[in-house]
């Protein structure tokens, strides 16, 4: 379907999609300056980097190729979709993955702080083809976990305009996306992030860390910002969910369509927020990049051996 728009009549907008708008036009330029800033300063500064700072760089590239979708969902929302379904979803599919990378790699980096700190040894035993595995891992996962709510995007008219829109055909597929959406890009990562930091903070007192306490600092920061920024999107999908059924082919959930595009918007706020958190601590990145390497790792490791 090939639908071409007009630019000179923009179809009014509620506030929420007003919102949202809003969000998303910060999020492009703030958020793809500072990402491409964190990745050149890791590049150029940590060229010996580990594993913790790999997972940085791959989450400031998640947020990149995500912010760098933007300009097509404004365009979408303003004045239309003009081109092809194809397209839609190709596009859909690209900013879910990047999303789902972004949710996975925060995920992993409590995983990794926790065992990295009890069971050193047992991580080391990855080695760097190990370590470049697991996120390759993380990256086809996310784009697997894309596949499907890609495929519920289509071509939709609102008033004079078609735009590319999530759609459900029917209740019983409307709850399954949304719940396995939830529960895949949400509980499961908060639940495994909270409970690496009740670990790990019941078995290591703050002063035991070391140097490494900064990094945890960093890494938690990103955590909370993470449950902040997801959590107004997760508790309206519920409300979707438990919503009453309409009796119609074609579920399209008008009420909740301004609030849902402005909670899409904060989410994307967190791709601008993540570079700020590395600049304030530079100075964490900088001592964990020091500790790692060859022959100032002794102390940490034995540290590591007295914790388990």
């Amino acid at each position: 379907m090939n639908v071409s728009g007009n630019s000179s009549n923009i179809v009014p907008l509620s506030k929420g999609e007003i919102a949202g708008l809003a969000f998303r036009a910060i999020c492009f330029f703030l958020g793809i300056f500072g990402n491409i800033t964190v990745v050149v300063v890791l590049v150029r500064n940590f060229k010996k980097a580990n594993f913790t700072l790999q997972l940085m760089l791959n989450l400031a590239a998640s947020d990149i190729l995500c912010l760098a979708m933007m300009p097509v969902w404004i365009w979408n929302l303003l004045y239309g979709w003009t081109t092809d379904l194809h397209w839609c979803r190709f596009f859909i599919f690209a900013t879910i993955t990047a999303v789902h990378a972004s949710v996975f790699l925060v995920t992993l980096m409590s995983v990794q702080r926790y065992v990295m700190v009890l069971y050193h040894s047992q991580w080391s035993r990855l080695g760097k083809r190990g370590e470049r595995g697991v996120l390759g891992l993380v990256w086809v996962l996310a784009a697997a976990l894309a596949i499907s709510p890609a495929a519920t995007y289509g071509i939709v008219t609102d008033g004079s305009r078609a735009i590319c829109e999530q759609v459900f055909r029917s209740e019983e597929q409307k709850v399954g996306v949304l719940v396995f959406e939830t529960m895949a890009v949400f509980v499961v990562p908060f639940s495994t992030m909270l409970v690496s930091y009740l670990c790990l903070h019941k078995k290591v007192s703050a002063r035991a860390l070391g140097s490494h306490q900064r990094l945890a600092v960093l890494v938690t920061c990103i955590v909370v910002t993470f449950f902040i920024f997801w959590i107004p999107y997760h508790v309206l999908n519920v409300m979707i969910i438990v919503a009453p059924s309409e009796p119609v082919k074609l579920v399209r959930r008008v009420a909740f369509r301004g609030p849902r595009r402005a909670v899409q918007g904060i989410i994307f706020l967190n791709s601008c927020v993540n570079p700020l958190l590395y600049a304030f601590n530079h100075r964490s990145l900088r001592d964990e990049h020091r500790d790692e390497q060859p022959g100032t790792d002794v102390n940490t490791t034995q540290n590591s051996n007295d914790f388990s």
